[in-house]
């Protein structure tokens, strides 16, 4: 079974950049779905984050260049 997380991420991320989630996993990079300056990366996190309901702290951003990258970040902060 895939890992509920794992597909909330996924979920949002297509809703967020408007690409199917078929065509988004882990290894996807953000830079290719439209997540390109560091300020875009902000606006991600921070409205990811909002969405799981867990508090945006500055630097959350920080080595964030994948998806799977924001599962971990959110499966961190989620405990």
């Amino acid at each position: 079974m895939a890992d509920p997380i794992n597909q909330q991420v996924i979920d949002f991320t297509a809703d967020y950049t408007g690409y199917p989630p078929a065509s988004i996993n882990d290894l996807t990079a953000l830079a290719n779905i439209g997540i390109v300056t560091e300020q875009d990366t902000i606006t991600y996190i921070v409205e990811l984050e909002q969405f799981f309901g867990v508090p945006y702290e500055q630097g959350d951003e920080d080595g964030i260049l994948t998806v799977g990258d924001a599962v971990i970040l959110i499966k961190k902060k989620l405990g």
